[in-house]
């Protein structure tokens, strides 16, 4: 095991999932990808995260399903969540659970997002080059 700060990416579009990994690695960050909440909540048996950025319209079990299991799982309701979706009227939904700064809608910059891990889960370690 690493001692890099855990990302967990729960995301069903493999591209923005590739996206999101590439630049949180390139930041020093360790990532693990669930491609729904389903698989989401099974890596969290495995690994406890710094961080999970969730999204909420996915297959099988959905975000929003996912994030009410974790905030009543004890040893989850404080971890971090950023909810990463394209649901327009998810700050509607979530800023009073998550905070406003902490629901980004797509497609989001890239440095709202590495803002956000770096508040929420510390800084990543690059390696020095």
């Amino acid at each position: 095991m690493s001692d890099l700060p855990l990302i967990l990416i729960v995301e069903d579009d493999p591209s923005v999932i590739e996206l999101e990994r590439v630049l949180l690695e390139d930041e020093g960050y360790e990532v693990i990808t669930a491609k729904d909440g389903l698989e989401g909540l099974l890596k969290t048996e495995f690994r406890r995260p710094a961080l999970i950025l969730l999204d909420l319209m996915m297959p099988v079990v959905d975000g929003a399903r996912m994030f009410e299991e974790l905030r009543t799982d004890e040893r989850f309701a404080f971890t971090p969540i950023v909810i990463v979706t394209g649901m327009a009227d998810a700050h509607d939904i979530f800023d009073e659970l998550v905070g406003r700064e902490n629901v980004i809608i797509k497609p989001f910059g890239l440095d709202e997002l590495l803002v956000r891990v770096a508040a929420l889960a510390g800084p990543g370690r690059r390696d020095p080059k």
